[in-house]
């Protein structure tokens, strides 16, 4: 890792951060159970004027997933059950699709074939009083008559055929933990996971987190400033744990040591490698061989090597974890509202192994993708246009109360353009026209040939109101 590198992470932290307007973010990187990186960007209270640590606790969504993964192989490994067990075996529920039971492997890779039934995205939808269908469920066991009825009349393929990414399976895999153990899930993520790992501030207790002095304020960046937010207190085993990035990193450096952090083992090497087996492809791909394990997103093509972990959102808190297993490298990053998390654990470890983050393809097309955003004049600013991006898009507005917005596509996959001269493609009514855009590298001037226009970029695009994540819950 060189200093030049480091310099660029910081940047691109911060660049990211102002860009989605993010309160705060807190990073933390461990190799061979050394930590070789912890830095905290921002605040983890606007209002308190507090700031973000290495040690503030969020709550990490979806990467509670890796945790009630861990839990069920724990189990499996004690005999309490297997695998290719049936779900409905263990609750009080008849669980089948198209006449095949769903077994246990089903929900922990999300095949069992039921799409999402949306629970999770009713509840924080309505909780933060927007439009949507409000779910009254407080209680897991509501969510598991909830998938029972999906089971019957939504499911679209047969058990281990295809991928729908399904918050209530790992409810269903919560309760389970909680019958076989005797234990609240809670209690158990405590007694056999935090605990021993020495993970001091890893909670599933809503209570216990609200009351934990560390706690960052959650925000709502979708407005300026921020708005802080309050989170329903019943999110359970697909996303309701609070830790921090510290934590977090020991957990996945745990996991990269093939289930143990110093003399302390919650799992064995053969179970960590199960949950490591790619089980289904994932329909979103950044490498092309982005699969989905036992609770983990594995990323086989990461330029570094085999890369497993887990994102998580609930809007206003983001985090992912990962772990390089060549490498010993474990990595997590949480944020106090949308941050792109991934994006940064990524672009991190390619620094910290002294590798060039640009071989990633996400930094590739934000690269280019915000070099082309901005304001375009032409010839004397007779004609104005602002380009916005919008994914991989450019929203297009000339200035003129006659014309509205429209929407210019990459003529090919962004990380395949031209970095002087890509192309975009304007849709509508049939037609297509070609938008070319001119990157002189040395001085940095842009321009767009729009039609009959040859438009110069003049300005950055000003600042605009950073919008919600389209990633679901958790």
């Amino acid at each position: 890792m060189t200093s030049s590198l480091l310099r660029w992470l910081h940047g691109y932290v911060v660049s990211k951060m102002s860009r989605l307007n993010v309160p705060g973010l807190s990073l933390v990187a461990m190799k061979e159970e050394k930590t070789v990186e912890q830095r905290a960007y921002g605040y983890r209270s606007l209002e308190k004027s507090k700031p973000a640590t290495p040690d503030t606790v969020y709550e990490i969504a979806s990467i509670t997933k890796v945790f009630t993964a861990v839990a069920i192989m724990q189990l499996v490994e004690k005999g309490k059950l297997s695998l290719d067990d049936p779900v409905e075996k263990y609750l009080p529920i008849e669980l089948r699709v198209k006449g095949e039971p769903v077994r246990v492997w089903h929900l922990l890779s999300h095949t069992s074939g039921i799409p999402a039934l949306g629970y999770a995205e009713a509840l924080l939808s309505s909780y933060f009083a927007q439009s949507g269908t409000w779910l009254p469920y407080s209680d897991p066991r509501h969510v598991l008559e909830w998938l029972e009825r999906g089971a019957r009349h939504w499911a679209l393929a047969s058990p281990g055929e295809r991928f729908f990414y399904l918050n209530e399976g790992f409810v269903a895999l919560g309760l389970v933990i909680e019958k076989l153990s005797g234990l609240s899930y809670a209690d158990y993520i405590e007694r056999y996971i935090a605990r021993p790992l020495g993970l001091q501030n890893t909670t599933a207790r809503y209570e216990e987190a609200k009351n934990n002095p560390l706690l960052a304020t959650p925000y709502d960046s979708s407005q300026r400033p921020p708005k802080p937010m309050t989170l329903p207190s019943t999110i359970y085993a697909d996303g309701g744990i609070y830790s921090t990035a510290i934590d977090l990193a020991k957990f996945m450096q745990a996991l990269a040591n093939r289930g143990k952090l110093g003399d302390t083992e919650i799992l064995s090497k053969s179970s960590v490698e199960e949950m490591e087996k790619p089980r289904i492809k994932l329909p979103t791909q950044l490498f092309g061989d982005d699969s989905y394990g036992l609770g983990t997103i594995i990323y086989q093509g990461y330029p570094l090597g085999k890369l497993i972990g887990h994102s998580g959102s609930v809007y206003v808190y983001t985090g992912f974890a990962g772990y390089i297993p060549e490498h010993r490298l474990s990595i997590g990053v949480l944020a106090n509202a949308d941050a792109a998390p991934r994006d940064i654990a990524m672009a991190a470890l390619m620094v910290l192994e002294g590798d060039d983050p640009e071989k990633l393809p996400f930094i590739r097309a934000d690269k280019l993708l915000e070099t082309l955003e901005g304001i375009y004049h032409n010839y004397m600013g007779t004609v104005k246009a602002r380009l916005e991006r919008i994914g991989d898009n450019l929203v297009m507005e000339i200035i003129d109360p006659r014309r509205g917005k429209t929407v210019l596509e990459p003529e090919k996959p962004v990380t395949e353009m031209s970095t002087t001269n890509p192309v975009f493609v304007q849709r509508a009514n049939g037609r297509t026209l070609r938008v070319e855009f001119i990157i002189e590298p040395e001085t940095g001037r842009v321009e767009m040939i729009y039609e009959r226009f040859r438009l110069v970029k003049v300005a950055p695009l000003e600042a605009v109101e950073p919008k919600r994540s389209t990633i679901a819950p958790w």
